[in-house]
């Protein structure tokens, strides 16, 4: 699925649909990064992260509410954004910016969907160990002059709980946030950085 585009995502959500019944759940994961300084970025990078990263979650969203809506189910939404859409960072702006948008959309959403018993939530991870953190590593050391070891010490040092967060860290979360536990939890953007961010 091509989460940028309305037709794959319909199409997907309609061959999900019809291989395993009607949806309960969303989890708009999908995201793209990349690295620059601000008065350096191009067009094209600002547009891949906010077609991925904010139009994603809108199209995938939108298709999962109306499905909920339409078969009268109380379904859960939950997306990803990140430490990022809580604290600008630097060399990350068009990024920081899309995950911005992904907050604003997702209380926005959930003041809509909530009459409805339909509930929308985010996580916001830190610094994870993923593909993409290895990629922005190495940008990052590029475009800092430092070695690729030096960026992962200044995340951790960053870190009051002392390491790199693993994706394990951040499924615990969206589990709970998919069941019943939270069952009166909508509209919120929760940090789970290791206390990078407490606000």
């Amino acid at each position: 699925m091509d989460v940028s585009r309305r037709p794959s995502v319909e199409a997907g959500f309609a061959a999900a649909i019809r291989d395993y019944g009607p949806l309960d759940i969303l989890i708009a994961n999908a995201g793209v990064s990349s690295m620059n300084r601000a008065v350096d970025l191009s067009d094209d990078e600002w547009d891949t992260n906010f077609d991925v990263n904010a139009r994603g979650v809108f199209l995938t969203n939108q298709a999962a509410a109306r499905h909920f809506l339409g078969a009268g189910r109380k379904g859960v939404i939950v997306n990803t954004a990140s430490l990022a859409a809580k604290v600008g960072a630097p060399l990350l702006a068009h990024y920081s910016a899309s995950k911005f948008a992904v907050l604003g959309w997702t209380q926005a959403l959930a003041r809509e969907l909530a009459p409805d018993g339909i509930r929308v939530n985010a996580v916001c991870p830190g610094f994870v160990r993923t593909e993409m953190q290895r990629r922005e590593v190495e940008w990052e050391a590029n475009l800092r002059g430092m070695r690729e070891d030096e960026v992962l010490q200044d995340y951790i040092s960053q870190t009051p709980l002392g390491r790199l967060e693993n994706p394990e860290d951040i499924a615990g979360l969206v589990t709970f946030l998919c069941s019943d536990a939270a069952r009166f939890m909508t509209g919120q953007g929760i940090n789970v950085t290791g206390g990078v961010y407490m606000g």
